[in-house]
């Protein structure tokens, strides 16, 4: 009878899973038509919002497809890859265990309407920042930079460079905790932004167990990144394109939020949270965890993970007993205001926050994307340089590329935008693809690959956290600035980005030898970035000392891509800085200037 049983529940789930892929195929011909009727009537809205659904729902669809051909089970045991020795990691720094320990905090998160409060500036100021996008000042400087809007300065001059920095002050998803567009989904959700109401709005269909993976957020994040680059969005371009991409966001996480439970988009789709997971996994402070294991697996209501009468359970899934689970909780108190024990912890890590990487239960589809991620940060280096643009430029005069290009921007060129078809989508996957090219040859002379191959990606999660860090330190340190002489004009009228020097902090920045005006930072600015990149390579090489013990790997597999990776980026960092200029000794066409003096040095945006 048990059997029967469990074969109708498997079928029944199978054909949920049916639905769901039918469901994605056909908002992706939806979006798809209608991306092109946009660029048959030439209107820019139509054309990049669908251009982003019809990546994000086709992105779904494939990831669901190829998992469905590697693993024909309705669970998801195809994620999760056991090493063969068990090893007990101290987890709390010495001196202050608990974040909650402070009264002040451990108080506050007790409070139903904490997490709105939490949420609600960056919930007013994203708005400013969508509406300052749509209606202010749109036109370019010769280079293809908007300077003088409030929307795209502050969102890739000080919000995305901000977002590394956190995870080396503090936690990853310490954005996630805060984010406007999640919070604005869960109020509807919940029907109130912080009074407990049983009944939540929606259908509350449960996301597939088989297809709980955040390959589709890193999958995402490298598609967004190649559509902010062709847009010259994060430049920072066009205002009304960063606004677009901001409601994008908003719109597609409400309606997931209105047909699946919970934070079903936050832990699956968000194009953000594979990137900000991975890096939680290596910052000082932890996600929320049990202080006593033993306590929760006694416990029979799990108010935690179901709620109860006076607060709702964790809306991620993340069980605070599960050591998998912690990259994936959100810090959004819920179990902590629910749990009846007083059993949730808040810790601090010792340094070098490295604790996360060394569970014997690892994941697959967490080291899949960690190499995917490493990709997209090898383009954002690689394409600095001279050699990329030569080769960029021929694929795409041989593919036909720039006449499709050019179709994707209309009514763009009034503003200043143009573009050559950068960058090819050929040359963008083979980049993305180095890193895979270099770590699934060294995992398979292991002789054990596919535990080799995730363990020694979990070893190149510190040189991602501190490589996408470095690309965006010129844009914060030569640039952020301006938005303080936005803030009592967001839209720019009666500016011109040629006048940005006669602005008091677009002065202080020309003083201190930025150039915004030319998308560069001051020289220094290379020597932080080389700093940050040795730190990265640093840390993944001491990871890779514990992690060579737990998983009986020889530590030698792990040397050879940390290495070759790290002293590309710092290759890289150092040539893409060049003052590219032929008058020097030692010019070279495809990298600049080989040789240089670092007071010559120009770190680009």
């Amino acid at each position: 009878m048990e059997a029967v049983s469990y074969k109708y529940k498997e079928i029944k789930i199978t054909d949920f899973n049916l639905k769901l892929n039918l469901g994605f195929l056909l908002a992706s011909i939806v979006s798809g038509i209608l991306l092109w009727l946009g660029a048959m009537i030439k209107n820019i809205f139509l054309v990049e919002f669908n251009l982003l659904f019809f990546t994000t729902f086709i992105t779904v669809l494939l990831t669901n497809l190829i998992i469905d051909k590697i693993h024909r089970k309705p669970n998801n045991e195809w994620i999760y890859v056991e090493s063969p020795r068990k090893r007990i990691i101290q987890t709390r720094c010495e001196h202050k265990q608990s974040m909650f320990s402070t009264v002040l905090i451990s108080k506050l998160f007790k409070k139903s309407w904490a997490h709105f409060l939490i949420i609600l500036p960056s919930f007013l100021i994203f708005y400013v920042v969508m509406i300052a996008g749509l209606i202010g000042n749109q036109k370019l400087n010769d280079v293809g930079l908007s300077l003088i809007n409030f929307a795209p300065d502050i969102s890739w001059f000080f919000w995305f460079p901000l977002l590394w920095l956190l995870t080396w002050i503090a936690n990853g998803r310490v954005w996630c905790q805060t984010c406007p567009f999640s919070g604005q989904a869960e109020w509807v959700q919940r029907r109130h932004p912080w009074k407990f109401i049983k009944n939540k709005l929606g259908l509350k269909l449960r996301w597939p167990i088989k297809y709980s993976t955040i390959l589709y957020s890193a999958i995402g994040f490298s598609v967004l990144t190649w559509v902010e680059e062709f847009y010259g969005i994060g430049g920072p371009g066009v205002p009304l394109l960063t606004s677009v991409v901001l409601i994008y966001i908003a719109v597609l996480e409400l309606a997931i939020a209105l047909l699946f439970q919970d934070r079903t988009f936050c832990r699956t789709i968000c194009p953000l949270s594979a990137p900000l997971a991975i890096n939680t996994m290596i910052s000082p402070l932890g996600t929320f965890t049990a202080k006593d294991p033993s306590v929760c697996k006694k416990c029979t209501t799990k108010d935690c993970m179901k709620g109860n009468d006076k607060t709702h359970g964790c809306p991620w899934f993340a069980s605070p007993v599960s050591v998998s689970s912690s990259p994936f909780c959100g810090l959004a108190s819920d179990c902590y205001k629910a749990c009846p024990h007083g059993n949730i912890d808040w810790p601090v890590k010792r340094f070098p926050w490295l604790d996360g990487l060394f569970t014997t239960r690892k994941r697959y589809d967490v080291a899949v994307s960690v190499l995917i991620l490493l990709g997209v940060v090898f383009f954002q280096f690689f394409n600095a340089l001279p050699l990329y643009s030569i080769i960029d430029s021929w694929l795409n005069t041989v593919t036909g590329w720039m006449n499709i290009a050019q179709s994707l921007g209309p009514g763009l060129s009034k503003y200043g935008w143009s573009t050559t078809g950068y960058p090819n989508p050929l040359d963008y996957a083979f980049l993305n693809a180095v890193p895979f090219l270099i770590v699934i040859p060294i995992a398979k002379l292991t002789g054990k690959y596919r535990l080799a191959f995730t363990s020694i990606s979990y070893s190149l999660i510190p040189l991602f956290a501190a490589t996408i860090l470095t690309r965006n330190l010129p844009k914060l340190l030569g640039g952020a600035l301006l938005i303080l002489n936005e803030i009592t004009n967001p839209v720019g009228v009666g500016m011109r980005n040629s006048q940005i020097y006669s602005t008091f902090w677009g002065h202080v920045l020309q003083i201190l030898g930025s150039n915004p005006t030319e998308a560069t930072a001051e020289w220094w600015v290379m020597l932080v970035m080389e700093v940050v990149n040795a730190f990265g390579i640093y840390l993944s090489l001491r990871a890779s000392k514990t992690l060579s013990e737990v998983d009986e790997i020889p530590r030698k597999y792990y040397y050879i891509p940390i290495l070759v990776l790290g002293i590309s980026f710092i290759l890289i960092t150092y040539w893409m800085s060049s003052p590219a200029s032929p008058s020097l000794p030692l010019y070279n066409k495809y990298l600049g200037n080989l040789i240089y003096n670092p007071l010559q040095a120009q770190p680009p945006f």
